[in-house]
C-alpha cells in the first residue's frame, strides 16, 4: 500500500561554501528555495527487496523483487496497476524499450560445494507495459568457465535500443550488446564503464574511468562505436551514476552533492536537488528523473529496500519556534562523502529533536579551527580527522566520561571497547570515535608459503626485516615502491609515544631503544624493502608479474571495508590479511577515526552529547559506517555481513581472512588523533632523513631531536 510521508526541505540550486561545493562548476543562477513532498511507492524487506527499477515512456515504473520473484508495475502517480510472477528463482534486471515493452533479463549463477561459480545461466522475457503477458521468451543461454570469469560475465544493468538489442553492463565493467535471443552482436572494450544510458538515437552514453582513475562521460555512436564527445570531471564534480531522459533529451548525474543535469556536451548546467535533502534512504542505488523533473530514487533504509519519489513544491512559510543552535564543524579534507552523510544525519536528528538546530560547516582549514578554539570560541562540536593533543592539553575539550557516567542510556558494551579505550588520554575520554579505518598489509600467500614464511597479526618491523633477509638472495622484495613518508615513516611515528611523556613534558630519544629503532629503519630502507621496478599500479603486464612473483606484501591505502582489501589486492583472493607491523617498543596498533569532541566552553553540552549519542545509534552507524568501520558493534556486524554477501556473490572466498579481520580490529589500541601532531612529527622525520642519507651521525640526530621535542613540549 502506498504510504505518504510529508516533510519540508530547503534546497539551494547553488551550494554554499560550507557544504564544500565549488560554485564555479555550475551556472551562476539565482538561488531558489522550495520544498519536497516525499512519497513511498514501494518497500520490501531485505537488501534485494527492490533489485531493479525501470521507467516506461508514459512514466510508469517497473520494480523487480528478488525475494518474491515478482515484477510490480506502478503508474506515474504510484498506484499499482499490475504484477506478475517471473517463475524462476533468478535475479532480474529491467528496462523498457521505445514501444514501452518491458525487457527482463534473468540470470543465475550455479555454484559447487566450495561456493565457486560453475555455470552462468541467462534468459530474456519481454512483457507488455502492464506486466500481464510474456510476449517473447528466449531460450536459456549457458556460460561456462572459471569462477571469477563467470562473476565478471554477470550483468549489472541493461538498456534496450530501438531495434530491441540489449546493452549489458557487466561486472567486468565492459559493455556487451546482445540480440533478443541473447546472441552476441558487439563488445565495447577498451573502456571501464561504471554506468550506461542510451539516447533517442541509440548512442551509448557511458560513465567511465581510465587507468589513472580519471572519471569521464563519453557519448559513443550506436552505429560505429566511435566517440562523439568526451568530458572529464574533477573529483568534486564526478558523478557516481547517470540517467538519460529520452523525452526531454536530458542527461542527469548523481553524486554525494546532489542530482544535476548536463548540456549536450557533458557540461554541468545546474543542480536540480541536493542529496543532503533527499532524506529517507541510507544508501542510494539508482535514480530516475521524469519529464517534469520529478525524482525517483531506490535504495536501502535500514533493513528495507525502498522506492521513493520526490515532488518539488513551493516553499510554505513556517513559524520558527525558538531553538537551541549548536555549531558543528567537520574537518575531513578531500572527503565530501562524510560531510554529506553528516548533513543527512543532522536532518534526521532535527526531526527527532525539533527544539535543536545544528548549524553545520565543513572545513578544510585547520589553522582557522585552531585559532577559534584556542581563543575560547569555535564550534560546540568538532568532528573529523584532526590532531587532538593540542586541544586536550590546553583544556579545549570536555571529558566525555562526565556525560557517560550520568547517562543511564549509554552502554559501553554496545561499542567496540578497544577503539574507545584507544581514544582515551590517560583515563579521560576527550574524543569519541564515530567510525574508523586502518591500514592493512595484504600478504602474497603463495609466495610466502613457497618460501616457508609464517607471519601473524602480532608481527613487528623487526619481523619484517628478518623476512626480507631470508628472501634477499632470491630477488624478492617486501613491497612495491611507495613514498617513504607513507610507509617507512610509520615505523617511527607509531612508536613515538614510547619516547614522549606528555604529562611530564619529557623526551627520551637518547636511549638504547630509540637508537635500535633508527638502525632498524636504516637497515630496512637500504635493504630489499621496495622493489625498484614494481609500482602499486597498474595491475597488468610486467608490473603485475613483478607484484605476483617478486613482492611479499602489498600495503593497502587506509581501508575500512573488508571487501576493499580483496579489491585492492594484486594477488587476487589468495592472500593473508595482516595489520601494519607494530613498533618493537610501545606495542602501538593505530587506527584513524572520524572523531567527535565537545567544546568545554559550550553552553549546550547536554544537547551536544545527545547528538554524539545519535551518531552512535545502530541505524545511523550502519549508514555513516558503510564505507568505514562502525564503532557500534551491531552496526559493524550488519555492515560486514552486507560486504560478505557481495563478496560471495562475486566469487571471493569471503571467509578465508574473516577471523583475522575481526582479530585485528579488536586489537587496536591507539587513535591516531592522539599521536604526535604532524607539525612535531615532520620536525622529527626531517632530522631522521639526514641520518638515513648519511649527512648526520646517529649521535647528532638523537641530540637534535631530544632538544627540539623538549622545546616543543614546553612551549
Amino acid at each position: 500500500m502506498k504510504r505518504t510521508i510529508l516533510f519540508f526541505m530547503v534546497i539551494s540550486i547553488i551550494f554554499t561554501t560550507s557544504c564544500g561545493a565549488n560554485t564555479a562548476t555550475v551556472n551562476n543562477i539565482e538561488q531558489e528555495q522550495f520544498t519536497y513532498e516525499t512519497n513511498e511507492i514501494y518497500s520490501a524487506s531485505g537488501s534485494k527487496g527492490v533489485s531493479s527499477v525501470a521507467m516506461g515512456k508514459n512514466g510508469e515504473l517497473a520494480v523487480y523483487n528478488y525475494y518474491e520473484k515478482k515484477i510490480y508495475i506502478f503508474d506515474k502517480d504510484g498506484t499499482k496497476v499490475g504484477e506478475t510472477e517471473v517463475g524462476e528463482d533468478w535475479e532480474g534486471l529491467l528496462a523498457f524499450d521505445n514501444d514501452n515493452k518491458l525487457y527482463v533479463l534473468l540470470q543465475h549463477r550455479e555454484k559447487n560445494e566450495k561456493n565457486e561459480n560453475v555455470l552462468l545461466k541467462r534468459q530474456l522475457q519481454i512483457y507488455d507495459n502492464q506486466g500481464n503477458a510474456v510476449e517473447t521468451q528466449s531460450g536459456i543461454s549457458e556460460i561456462k568457465g572459471e569462477s571469477r570469469y563467470l562473476t565478471d560475465e554477470t550483468v549489472e544493468r541493461i538498456e534496450v535500443d530501438n531495434h530491441g538489442n540489449i546493452y549489458c553492463l557487466k561486472v567486468s565493467q565492459e559493455v556487451e550488446v546482445l540480440d533478443n535471443k541473447l546472441k552476441n552482436i558487439a563488445m565495447l572494450q577498451g573502456k571501464k564503464f561504471l554506468d550506461i544510458a542510451l539516447d533517442e538515437e541509440d548512442n551509448l552514453i557511458g560513465l567511465c574511468y581510465d587507468n589513472g582513475s580519471q572519471v569521464y562521460i563519453e557519448k559513443v555512436s550506436g552505429k560505429d562505436h566511435k566517440s562523439i564527445w568526451k568530458k572529464e570531471y574533477g573529483s568534486d564534480e564526478e558523478p557516481k551514476a547517470i540517467f538519460y531522459n529520452k523525452s526531454t533529451k536530458t542527461l542527469y548525474g548523481f553524486n554525494e552533492k546532489g542530482i544535476f543535469k548536463y548540456d549536450d556536451k557533458g557540461n554541468i548546467k545546474g543542480y536540480i536537488a541536493d542529496a543532503a535533502q533527499l532524506s529517507g534512504l541510507d544508501n542510494i542505488y539508482r535514480f530516475i528523473v521524469d519529464e517534469g523533473e520529478k525524482i525517483y530514487i531506490f535504495g536501502k533504509d535500514g533493513s528495507q529496500s525502498r522506492l521513493l519519489t520526490y515532488i518539488k513544491t513551493e516553499k510554505k512559510e513556517q513559524e520558527e519556534t525558538e531553538k537551541k543552535e549548536i555549531r558543528l564543524y567537520s574537518y575531513y579534507p578531500n572527503d565530501d562523502h562524510i560531510h554529506q552523510s553528516m548533513i543527512n544525519v543532522i536532518r534526521k536528528f532535527e526531526q527527532k529533536y525539533p527544539d535543536i538546530k545544528i548549524k553545520f560547516e565543513a572545513h578544510d582549514n585547520l589553522q582557522q579551527i585552531n585559532t577559534e578554539l584556542l581563543t575560547g570560541k569555535g564550534p560546540d562540536i568538532l568532528c573529523g580527522k584532526y590532531p587532538a593533543m593540542g586541544y586536550i592539553t590546553k583544556g579545549v575539550f570536555l571529558d566525555l566520561n562526565q556525560m557517560i557516567n550520568e547517562d543511564s542510556e549509554f552502554n559501553r558494551e554496545d561499542y567496540n571497547e578497544a577503539v574507545i579505550e584507544g581514544s582515551k588520554y590517560g583515563d579521560a575520554l576527550y574524543i569519541m570515535p564515530i567510525t574508523y579505518i586502518k591500514q592493512f598489509y595484504i600478504g602474497n600467500k603463495k609466495l610466502l608459503e613457497d618460501n616457508k614464511i609464517e607471519v601473524d597479526i602480532e608481527w613487528t618491523w623487526r619481523d619484517l626485516y628478518e623476512i626480507m633477509e631470508k628472501v634477499k638472495s632470491k630477488g624478492i622484495y617486501a613491497a612495491p615502491i611507495y613514498p617513504e613518508e607513507y610507509i617507512l615513516s610509520r615505523l617511527v611515528k607509531d612508536g613515538l609515544d614510547y619516547y614522549i611523556d606528555w604529562e611530564k613534558k619529557e623526551a627520551r630519544f637518547d636511549f638504547k631503544e630509540f637508537r635500535e629503532t633508527l638502525r632498524l629503519l636504516k637497515n630496512i630502507k637500504s635493504g630489499n624493502f621496495e622493489h625498484p621496478e614494481a609500482e602499486p599500479y597498474p595491475r597488468n603486464g610486467r608490473n603485475m608479474e613483478l607484484l605476483l612473483n617478486n613482492t611479499l606484501f602489498y600495503p593497502d591505502f587506509h581501508s575500512g571495508k573488508y571487501e576493499s582489501v580483496y579489491i585492492h589486492s594484486p594477488y587476487s583472493d589468495n592472500i593473508i590479511l595482516l595489520p601494519r607491523p607494530k613498533p618493537e617498543y610501545g606495542d602501538t596498533k593505530a587506527f584513524i577515526a572520524y572523531n567527535a569532541g565537545i567544546n568545554s566552553k559550550s553552553k549546550y553540552k547536554d544537547e551536544a552529547w545527545e547528538f554524539i549519542k545519535f551518531l552512535l545509534r545502530d541505524d545511523i552507524q550502519s549508514y555513516i559506517g558503510e564505507k568505514d568501520i562502525p564503532v557500534n558493534k551491531r552496526a559493524g556486524e550488519k555492515v560486514l555481513e552486507n560486504q560478505l554477501e557481495r563478496m560471495r556473490k562475486y566469487g571471493f572466498d569471503a571467509d578465508a581472512n574473516l577471523q583475522a579481520f575481526k582479530d585485528i580490529n579488536s586489537s587496536l589500541n591507539k587513535n591516531e588523533a592522539l599521536e604526535v601532531p604532524d607539525e612535531l612529527f615532520n620536525t622529527i622525520w626531517e632530522e631522521i632523513k639526514t641520518y638515513l642519507s648519511g649527512n648526520k651521525s646517529e649521535d647528532e640526530v638523537v641530540k637534535v631531536m631530544q632538544n627540539k621535542v623538549e622545546l616543543y613540549l614546553n612551549e
